[in-house]
């Protein structure tokens, strides 16, 4: 790359036109002062010379004026007066006899001139001399006055006149100094300057060396020569600097090149392992909802048979076998349902519900979910909530609730005597951020110190013995783990074996704005009554699973039509003579047609029957998917196993009416 040179400076802006301006200004100035000064001294000089005439003058006629005066002789005071007034200065001479009687008065008028102004203001104007009159032969005796009145504009025009050249002459002898010491600048600095100026101006900046400084003979050794010697090797040194950064920009593009390949290649694979990725994370996902589904849907035949059982008349043997398999099958769903939870939070799908709560009553709930198995055990189970703590808190109480009965049902599990504490507290920190900090203390086994760091890891247990001692699968402490990191907090756990263990969870405590409502009551009843008989369509491919949902349905009095495929569900309510279905309880993966694509194609329908509410009956409970069956047109879904009680009450919900109403143990034994 190369730049035209840059244009010449203006004739004002060149430095040999600044150093001459400076130069001269300053001789016009010196000249000016000098100039002054010869004024003043010239002017004080010529005042004294033109006082000291005068009085000369005065002091030649004395004699003839002091004779005149004594005899009293007006023709010879005539001729002194007289001869004063030749003198161009005396403009006036009176000469009076010892009792100041005029014997003779001469004047003229004093002249008008243009420089009256420095013979008064530099000369004093009109100056006034007056003497005593005294005879030689009688110097005793005063013969009278002589009065004289000089005037200096004779004196102040020469003045003017010879001031006026001598601040020519000084002047021109500064201005031909400055013009000499212009000139010797000129050759010694701005001429060098100016040679070393246009040949920096004229390098071309890719090829600086092409460029050399030089200054005359006269200047070797001075700083002229050390600048120009010092632009040489700075060119030089630019010059080495170009070549290396076109070296370096070479190697760069290259590399650049290489690089931009490298990246298209590595994105390229990136995309391929996201895609991968992926297509994992979807076949994880489907083979979750997969394998509950194929798990759910025996399990909910087995629940289903055991609540067929335990109505029927059976001996008290017997109920308790069943009741085991029931239970049993119970602990299963749980495990089932703890691999789905933390599938969901590893994935990061896990949405917190941010709600107004009360913490003590989400607490004392906690509590009473668990106090029947501490009960069983005879274990003191107890919780101590600090006073200073708002009740009212914003969050999500669900997932905090979860947490804390996974803490407790571990405490309870592994402690055979003793008691069982949950604590709450506030902590501050010193930036001034408020902690909710929950605690639950046990007195039971314990977890050795070199396990503590573990027992927050999937599938994981203190040992195997513990694993086939008091059962479990090792997902409690994962889990709950994981829900305190989404909620930003924190759990650890501290223990000494066979002495108990504390776990200590602490979440942001977040003030409510607003008081929150005294919680409604969700719990499920245990038995309940029929308020109006409904036509209901049950759809399931799975025969077991269909007699169950009708045997279920007409246990509370309900007429039940059966279909096994969503293509018979549709063909059924597309007749106009089954216009008086009320409800549909519609399996998910069925052959032939699934339940949400026989909801869209219901939802279609002409008439009131598109609008029957549909309840989903699935084993598949992934989120996305109970997303897509809602999506679909379904009004809700009941997981299976199907437990009666959920699903009478959301019956009641998508009928939008009390269908079946709990009965109280008061109305019972009534």
């Amino acid at each position: 790359m190369s730049t035209k040179d840059p244009r010449p400076p203006k004739l004002q802006r060149r430095l040999a036109s600044k150093v001459a301006r400076s130069v001269i200004f300053v001789a016009l100035v010196i000249g000016l002062m000098m100039s002054t000064i010869v004024a003043y001294l010239d002017l004080k000089e010529t005042n004294n010379n033109f006082r000291k005439t005068v009085a000369q003058v005065i002091k030649t006629a004395h004699e003839p004026a002091a004779r005149s005066a004594y005899n009293v002789n007006d023709d010879l005071a005539g001729e002194v007066a007289n001869g004063l007034m030749e003198y161009k200065s005396i403009i006036s001479v009176t000469i009076l006899d010892d009792l100041h009687n005029t014997l003779t008065s001469r004047s003229r008028i004093h002249e008008a001139s243009p420089h009256r102004w420095i013979a008064n203001n530099g000369f004093g104007g009109l100056q006034s001399f007056e003497v005593e009159l005294r005879t030689i032969d009688d110097p005793e005796v005063t013969a009278g006055y002589l009065q004289v009145i000089a005037d200096p504009i004779n004196v102040a025009e020469e003045f003017i006149q010879r001031v006026a050249l001598e601040a020519l002459v000084i002047i021109l002898q500064s201005l031909i100094i400055a013009g000499i010491f212009s000139f010797i600048f000129y050759r010694l600095l701005i001429g060098p300057l100016q040679n070393i100026s246009h040949a920096l101006a004229a390098t071309d900046p890719d090829a600086p060396l092409q460029t050399q400084l030089a200054v005359p003979k006269k200047n070797r050794g001075d700083e002229l020569y050390v600048l120009a010697e010092s632009g040489n090797r700075l060119l030089q040194s630019i010059s080495k600097r170009i070549q290396e950064r076109d070296t370096a920009e070479s190697d760069l593009r290259k590399a650049a090149e290489s690089l931009e390949q490298r990246i298209i290649d590595r994105t390229v694979e990136l995309e391929k392992q996201f895609e991968a990725a992926q297509a994992a994370s979807k076949a994880k996902q489907e083979f979750l909802a997969s394998m509950s589904h194929e798990i759910r849907t025996p399990m909910a035949g087995v629940l289903g048979l055991a609540d067929m059982l335990l109505d029927d008349s059976i001996t008290p043997d017997t109920r308790e076998k069943v009741e085991k398999i029931k239970e049993t099958t119970q602990s299963l769903l749980v495990i089932i349902n703890d691999i789905l939870d933390l599938s969901k939070i590893d994935s990061g799908k896990l949405k917190l519900e941010n709600i107004d709560y009360q913490l003590r009553h989400e607490l004392n709930k906690t509590i009473e979910i668990v106090e029947q198995s501490a009960r069983q055990k005879s274990l003191k189970l107890s919780i101590e909530i600090e006073d200073k703590i708002p009740n009212h808190l914003y969050g999500d109480p669900t997932r905090l609730r979860q947490v804390i009965i996974n803490l407790l049902g571990n405490a309870i599990k592994f402690t055979e005597k003793g008691y069982v504490t949950l604590s709450a507290r506030q902590g501050i920190e010193n930036e001034g951020k408020s902690w909710l900090v929950i605690s639950v203390t046990d007195t039971g086994i314990g977890i050795p110190h070199n396990r503590l760091k573990e027992i927050f890891d999937d599938f994981t247990q203190a040992d195997a013995s513990i694993s086939r001692r008091y059962e479990g699968t090792g997902l409690g402490l994962a889990i709950s783990k994981r829900l305190v990191d989404v909620m930003n907090g924190s759990i650890e756990v501290s223990s000494e074996e066979h002495k108990g263990t504390i776990f200590e969870i602490k979440i942001p405590l977040n003030k409510s704005n607003k008081e929150a409502a005294e919680p409604v009551q969700k719990n499920v009843a245990a038995i309940y009554e029929t308020r109006r008989n409904l036509s209901i369509l049950a759809v399931d491919d799975n025969p077991l699973n269909l007699r169950i949902i009708s045997v279920l349905m007409g246990k509370y009095g309900h007429h039940v039509k059966q279909a096994d495929t969503g293509k018979k569900a549709v063909d059924i309510l597309s007749d106009p003579a089954q216009d008086n279905i009320d409800l549909v309880l519609m399996d998910i993966r069925m052959p032939e047609m699934s339940g949400p694509e026989a909801t869209r194609i219901i939802r279609d329908l002409e008439g009131s029957i598109a609008k029957v509410p549909i309840i989903a009956l699935t084993a598949d409970v992934v989120e996305d998917h109970v997303n897509e069956y809602l999506e679909a047109g379904m009004n809700a879904f009941v997981a299976k196993p199907i437990n009666p009680g959920v699903l009478l009450e959301e019956m009641n919900n998508v009928m939008q009416e009390i269908i079946h109403k709990p009965v109280t143990e008061k109305e019972q034994s009534a």
